[in-house]
């Protein structure tokens, strides 16, 4: 199973007392999921290269292996796309993309989605300024913890 696979190596990419963390062979483990077209491979490149881990940074390559997670629902991916957008990591911030990703994300019941979209409704960033948004989304936020 190629999830499993991405799944292993993100094991190897955090490391733990049973694991030790190894990125030469987390990125060998994900390389092989994101080759049968797995989401969990994809993401796992993709936040390889968005933070340099064993690799170059190299944000377009994680903007690659992101949206092609996120494409296929990994809400992860989702929510790195949205927090990319947000803060604007290759140029402006587009509030209007990371509202699309986080709102997806969210779906998919994303904490941290919760979080940003509360703040863009706050703050009218690119959309009209609703408090009582902001306010119902922050207090999902401090619901689920």
């Amino acid at each position: 199973n190629a999830n499993a696979g991405g799944f292993i190596g993100q094991i190897y990419a955090e490391g733990s007392d049973a694991v030790p963390q190894n990125n030469a062979t987390a990125l060998r483990y994900l390389l092989e999921a994101a080759k049968e077209n797995s989401p969990v491979g994809h993401y796992g490149l993709g936040m390889f290269y968005l933070n340099g881990q064993g690799v170059e940074k190299d944000y377009t390559k994680a903007l690659d292996y992101l949206r092609k997670a996120a494409r296929k629902g990994w809400p992860d991916a989702q929510l790195q796309l949205g927090i990319f957008a947000f803060k604007g990591l290759k140029g402006a911030p587009n509030y209007a993309e990371a509202t699309n990703y986080f709102t997806q994300a969210s779906q998919a019941g994303h904490v941290l989605a919760y979080y940003y979209l509360a703040r863009i409704n706050g703050e009218g960033l690119q959309v009209v300024r609703s408090c009582p948004t902001a306010l119902g989304l922050y207090k999902n936020v401090a619901e689920r913890g």
